[in-house]
């Protein structure tokens, strides 16, 4: 549960992911977006914990960290992640600006900064935790569009299908990489069209089932090939 209220603000973006977790900025609905397309992820909690921590003149303050990210114990992957404490943040050399602050350019006091995540630090570390702050360029890339995209896929309990599925995964295995293009069509027939059976070769790369280059755009000419111990 978090330990913040979030309450809706003229300034900011704020709102429920579909999984129920709470947001209040666009930067963290895209970031629990990656975290709900990751399959090494178990779950993920908003605002788990509030930190306090001494500023540079010994007056103690309050810190919120964004999420806690808990990693599956089932999947030898993330046999060796421990859990996340993590910090979402805008970039500060985008040129973008502070909505609070009436258009001016977005700043940080980096000492303070530095003071409250080394607080984190710390107290992840007794936790048996890690922490770490995720920046704007590293959360809004061509990944993070194929996540959203893909999702809607996965998500969809109508586009399952499993007779489908199987055809399409021997089709791949057999004849190896090729395009996503070729792959729907080798896949397709007499009544199913390649168009039709798109969605289910994006809910097989969305869970993991093919290997797919997801950090650039996903288009029909994508390379699909085969995900070994899948």
């Amino acid at each position: 549960m978090p330990t913040r209220r979030i309450t809706a603000s003229p300034v900011k973006v704020t709102g429920a992911a579909p999984d129920g977790q709470q947001f209040e900025s666009s930067l963290e609905e895209d970031f629990f977006c990656l975290l709900r397309f990751n399959r090494l992820v178990a779950s993920f909690e908003h605002q788990p914990v509030t930190l306090e921590w001494l500023d540079a003149l010994g007056n103690i303050r309050k810190y919120t960290p964004d999420v806690l990210v808990h990693y599956r114990r089932d999947d030898p992957e993330a046999a060796e992640l421990i859990p996340m404490l993590c910090e979402v943040k805008p970039d500060l050399s985008n040129g973008k600006t502070s909505p609070r602050r009436k258009g001016q350019p977005r700043t940080e006091n980096e000492g303070e900064n530095a003071l409250r995540w080394a607080a984190a630090e710390r107290y992840a570390a007794q936790q048996g935790w890690g922490f770490k702050v995720y920046r704007e360029s590293e959360i809004r890339t061509p990944y993070l569009a194929n996540a959203r995209f893909l999702l809607r896929h996965c998500e969809r309990n109508d586009v399952a299908q499993s007779d489908l599925e199987t055809r399409l995964l021997d089709v791949l295995r057999i004849q190896g990489p090729m395009t996503l293009r070729d792959w729907a069509a080798a896949g397709s027939t007499t009544s199913l069209s390649p168009v039709e059976s798109l969605p289910v070769c994006y809910r097989l790369i969305g869970i993991g089932s093919v290997s797919a280059d997801l950090d650039i755009l996903l288009t029909l000419d994508t390379k699909v090939s085969p995900r070994l111990n899948a």
